[in-house]
């Protein structure tokens, strides 16, 4: 139950500096992409683009239900507590379990400027049920880079 109340606080920490973010300028808003895509758009993006990062906004525990292959994991709590940040200057496909966690993600570093950011709607659920592969993990192993890029 604690940690379920941690992540809800998490969330609402990362909703509330979406909402009082920075406002972009109508011209540098029209150079950015945030999208939701189904796992079949998500699938032929990743095979077209080879400068994709996939990136895993779930918890280490959660990779045991299996992971999108390829991706890395950054974690949503370490995102909102800033001590990880996303690449700058690639495109990037966001993921979590159901769409919720990565959306929220998506509009934060959106709205920080990032050019090209897409939500994989629905998750590894969703990713899952189109009967797209996943890497099978055993849970907590750190598959993200360093803070430090």
């Amino acid at each position: 139950m604690k940690k379920y109340l941690q992540a809800c606080s998490l969330f609402m920490l990362l909703l509330s500096a979406i909402a009082c973010g920075d406002s972009a300028s109508s011209a540098s808003s029209q150079s950015r992409i945030f999208r939701a895509l189904s796992p079949q758009e998500a699938k032929a993006l990743i095979k077209t683009r080879k400068d994709l990062v996939l990136v895993d906004v779930r918890a280490p525990e959660e990779l045991r239900e299996g992971s999108i292959p390829g991706s890395q994991l950054f974690p949503f709590g370490e995102l909102a507590r800033g001590r990880l940040t996303l690449p700058t200057g690639k495109p990037l496909l966001l993921i979590c379990a159901v769409g919720g966690r990565s959306y929220a993600v998506g509009q934060y570093f959106s709205g920080k400027g990032y050019g090209e950011i897409y939500n994989l709607n629905g998750g590894i659920s969703a990713w899952r049920a189109a009967g797209l592969p996943l890497e099978q993990n055993s849970g907590g192993k750190d598959r993200h880079p360093s803070s430090e890029n």
